[in-house]
């Protein structure tokens, strides 16, 4: 036993060895990941939201090259462009900055930087010729975010946030007027039209626009904007009158504004951001007649109304109430005396004052009117056009009257037109001139020229007997020469007394009395 155990081996023991010490060349690749990893997060927060921009067209737009810049700041670039599905367009992908993410807002206007010529707006990016196109972005005033925009084919004429009154006109014929054009008052710059919309379904355009802050109180409920961009010419009774716009509106085109003549700016209300308002086409369309509240009245004439014309006025002694309508048979088709209709609308307030919750008051005064002996007419406005306008007055003579109502409208009854009453003057003058003793008249003028004659005969003789050949003038001339003769004696017995007085009694000097009795030499 003892020698099996000094044969047994002794228990290994566990052998330990040094590792290898960490070897420089790793930090190294240690390094490199980490500036990766440090570059990606920077990539990462850098980058902003990615957005999409509608065009019509991507002239001027490079993918992965077109710039995204606001007030010159880079903010983001352009990723890719593609056409819309239905080929009208075209998308384009834009990523941008984090610094882009606050200012991509509801109302965010996005529009390409290129050169362009407006009329009214004059040249703009003109830098872009060298540097070349890029794609400008103005930050709302709304704190809604937004990643989907449509973008502008034109640069906003005012910039967001721009303090004034933004409000949006409407006429039929917008003419010259364009986005940029100017907005005047007085002569004055006082803003400028944003944008112009064509409603096809409607007919009409329609304008934004951008009074400054300086000049939106000026404008009121009452006020008017019309059309300054052409000439303005009217030929009225008072003579010619021509008014044109500044040199500016003439060549790109221009509104103006101002409240009616004999108002004041503030007697209407102020407006706020949105009013609307209607664009007349010249100064003279804003001085056209307007009523508040107005009656339809139908006409019926049996004679011509030629020279009759829509919008002609109704005037009632002088002042105007009323317009003309229509003239037309299909007011009236069955009528059996065939007389012509005419539709005019008229207004009574503004005759006298009526109250205006509801037209009966003023019915109820056209109705005693009419039994009183008012009555419609025709008379001539112009004799050399021949225009012509219905007449209101009061008619003594006329037989009695009311309004009726006929096929739905009511009638108001009417008197003769001035071509009957002057052909009626015409014929009561020949009736005059025919009832006249012409014929005795006439003989006795003839009689009486006659004895004119036979007078200026002998007064005729009578002067050609004084003539320079007549015995008359003989013997004056005789009488007037022997006269003469006289005269000179006088002269000389005259110088002679002045020169010696003495003369009348002892005769001439230098001569010596003859003897008596003896006869001169």
């Amino acid at each position: 036993m003892s020698e099996h155990s000094s044969t047994t081996e002794p228990p290994l023991k566990p052998v330990v060895k040094k590792g290898r010490r960490f070897s420089p060349i790793w930090i190294i690749p240690l390094v490199a990941a980490a500036l990766g990893l440090w570059l990606a997060w920077q990539y990462y927060a850098a980058r902003g939201p990615e957005i999409t921009v509608r065009f019509e067209t991507a002239e001027g737009i490079v993918g992965g090259k077109t710039p995204v810049l606001c007030k010159n700041v880079n903010i983001g670039t352009v990723n890719k462009v593609r056409l819309t599905k239905d080929l009208k367009g075209v998308i384009v992908t834009m990523q941008m900055t984090s610094e882009a993410t606050d200012l991509l807002t509801k109302d965010t206007q996005i529009w390409v930087v290129r050169p362009r010529y407006g009329g009214a707006s004059g040249v703009s990016g003109l830098s872009t010729i060298v540097s070349g196109s890029y794609i400008e972005l103005e930050p709302g005033l709304s704190d809604e975010p937004r990643r989907e925009f449509v973008g502008l084919e034109n640069p906003p004429v005012t910039p967001k946030g721009v303090p004034g009154l933004h409000i949006t006109l409407f006429t039929d014929e917008a003419g010259s007027i364009g986005p940029g054009a100017p907005i005047l008052y007085k002569g004055l710059s006082a803003g400028k039209i944003e944008t112009r919309i064509f409603h096809p379904e409607k007919g009409n355009v329609e304008f934004s626009a951008f009074i400054s802050k300086e000049f939106s109180a000026l404008v009121r409920k009452n006020t008017k904007f019309w059309n300054a961009s052409g000439v303005d010419l009217s030929l009225g009774a008072d003579g010619l009158r021509l008014h044109t716009g500044s040199l500016e509106t003439l060549l790109l085109g221009g509104i103006t504004f101002d409240q009616p003549e004999g108002t004041g700016t503030s007697d209407a209300p102020a407006v706020a951001d949105g009013a609307t308002f209607l664009l007349y086409g010249s100064l003279a369309d804003t001085k056209k007649f307007e009523m508040q509240n107005s009656l339809p009245y139908l006409l019926l004439f049996s004679d011509s109304v030629r020279g009759l014309s829509d919008d002609a006025p109704v005037d009632f002694r002088g002042v105007r109430i009323g317009t003309v309508k229509g003239v037309s048979f299909k007011y009236l088709p069955n009528d059996p005396e065939r007389r012509v209709p005419v539709l005019v609308q008229i207004d009574p307030g503004l005759i006298t004052d009526l109250p205006t919750e509801s037209t009966e008051p003023a019915e109820e005064f056209v109705a005693k009117a009419v039994a009183n002996g008012l009555r419609a007419s025709l008379k001539t406005g112009n004799y050399l056009t021949g225009q012509m306008y219905v007449d209101l007055d009061f008619d003594k003579s006329a037989p009695p009257a009311s309004v009726t109502e006929i096929a739905g409208y009511r009638i108001l009854p009417t008197g003769g037109s001035s071509l009957s009453g002057m052909l009626d003057k015409a014929s009561a003058l020949l009736d005059k001139l025919q009832a006249l003793p012409l014929e005795s008249t006439i003989k006795e003028a003839t009689e009486t020229l006659a004895t004119i004659k036979t007078t200026v005969a002998g007064l005729d003789k009578t002067v050609n007997g004084y003539g320079e050949n007549g015995p008359l003038y003989q013997k004056l001339n005789e009488t007037l020469q022997q006269l003469d003769d006289t005269l000179r004696s006088i002269r000389a017995l005259s110088n002679t007394i002045e020169r010696k007085p003495n003369s009348l009694i002892f005769g001439k000097p230098g001569k010596v009395a003859p003897p008596k009795g003896s006869s001169p030499p």
